[in-house]
């Protein structure tokens, strides 16, 4: 694994093939893939054996699921160098996805689980994926969900710091555009909606150099940020650009 490479594991929620589902994946890879000599793709599922409704376990059975996922991936890790990169859980089924170089012992390994977890049924495949494309398409977020997670994490460390996100603040977005002509008519097009422009200026980026901050004073819980960013997100798309996140600083209680 690459020295560059820090995990980031996160978890979101979606449908495949129209059954609810969830999702955990490695983002911290996301910059780096497809790493050098990891071109095969090693899927493992466990077929659950008690599920609710919506296909996922019920609560005794994560115990015995995080036991599994612990020795699968000790086992890929160190015997074959692969990379753990995901994992999904839908449809009574728990899968676990890793890309390796060498594959060679994948069929030992899963048949050392089978005797370890004799109550559990395991299927595995190999697929050649050399530009990773079920990280990328399959497992990686869609914008929405990448939204959602990126707007949780620094709400998480806002309240961490006692932040009471009930209470109005000031909260500034940060978009990047192509031209100034397109920041120029995304700002036209959100005039009215309750912003103050920060800034406008030029910086040193090759592709998206005109950066366009704004604010407005707006509580810090989820929904009144999902809202606001998504629509901030999908102007920005609107005109070539790209939203880049969001900041404020910690209200209490006495502030």
């Amino acid at each position: 694994m690459s020295n560059a490479h820090q995990a980031d594991w996160d978890v979101y929620f979606c449908y495949l093939e129209d059954t609810p589902a969830f999702i955990t994946v490695d983002l911290g890879l996301y910059n780096l893939a497809p790493l050098p000599g990891k071109p095969n793709l090693i899927e493992v599922v466990a077929r659950l054996q008690t599920t609710n409704e919506d296909g996922f376990p019920d609560n005794e059975e994560w115990t015995k699921l995080e036991e599994i996922e612990d020795m699968l991936v000790n086992s890929f890790e160190e015997k074959l160098e692969a990379v753990f990169v995901g994992k999904t859980l839908n449809s009574g089924r728990r899968g676990l996805y890793f890309y390796s170089g060498d594959t060679l012992l994948v069929e030992q390994m899963v048949d050392e689980l089978r005797s370890h977890f004799p109550e559990y049924t395991f299927e595995h495949q190999l697929t050649e994926d050399p530009n990773w494309e079920v990280y990328f398409e399959y497992l990686f977020p869609d914008e929405e969900s990448l939204l959602r997670i990126q707007n949780n994490k620094i709400l998480q460390l806002l309240e961490e710091q006692g932040d009471q996100a009930y209470i109005p603040r000031k909260i500034t977005y940060t978009l990047y555009f192509r031209t100034s002509k397109d920041r120029a008519e995304a700002l036209q097009e959100i005039k009215g909606a309750g912003f103050e422009v920060e800034d406008e200026s030029d910086q040193e980026k090759e592709e998206l150099p005109h950066r366009l901050i704004l604010s407005n004073q707006s509580k810090a819980n989820e929904e009144t940020i999902y809202l606001t960013t998504e629509m901030l997100m999908q102007l920005a798309i609107k005109y070539d650009g790209e939203y880049d996140g969001w900041e404020t600083q910690i209200v209490q209680e006495n502030d």
